[in-house]
């Protein structure tokens, strides 16, 4: 059995977003979402005479570009203002999973409900049939990374 304590903080919610980032499919710009918006903008104002509609798909465009270039400070600025933030959270990984408490939130994961474990640069992203988990390896060592391993071939 194999216990750790750490702060839900700002450097573990950044860590986490860059480490999780990695494996969606969210991670790159919708160039053509925002090039078919701009082209629709351009239709509707210079062809159809349409300004108010062509400015507002204009403005549409801009704002997906600035939501993908602000989503991580976005995303760590959500996880501040939750409760949980500034928590310590207690995890715990023994034969039975992986279980993590705080004062706001828990989750546990049994072994057989884990599909993949990925080891990324600084932690490991659990994938279940619903969504990941992310454990940074700052709290973990090399015979806890083994028993996961160990525990989850299938």
């Amino acid at each position: 059995m194999f216990q750790s304590e750490f702060i839900l903080d700002k450097r573990y919610f950044q860590e986490c977003f860059d480490e999780s980032v990695k494996m969606s499919q969210y991670h790159k710009p919708k160039y053509a979402l925002i090039a078919f918006l701009v082209s629709l903008g351009f239709v509707a104002h210079y062809l159809l005479n349409q300004a108010y509609l062509g400015n507002f798909l204009f403005i549409l465009a801009v704002i997906e570009g600035v939501a993908f270039y602000y989503k991580r400070p976005w995303w760590v600025a959500r996880q501040m203002l939750s409760r949980a933030s500034g928590s310590k959270v207690q995890l715990t990984i023994d034969d039975e999973g992986i279980k993590a408490e705080n004062p706001y939130r828990a989750f546990s994961v049994k072994w057989h409900d884990i599909e993949k474990v990925i080891k990324t640069e600084q932690g490991l992203i659990i994938q279940q049939q619903r969504h990941n988990q992310y454990i940074s390896g700052s709290v973990l060592n090399q015979d806890v990374y083994d028993f996961i391993y160990h525990k989850t071939k299938k």
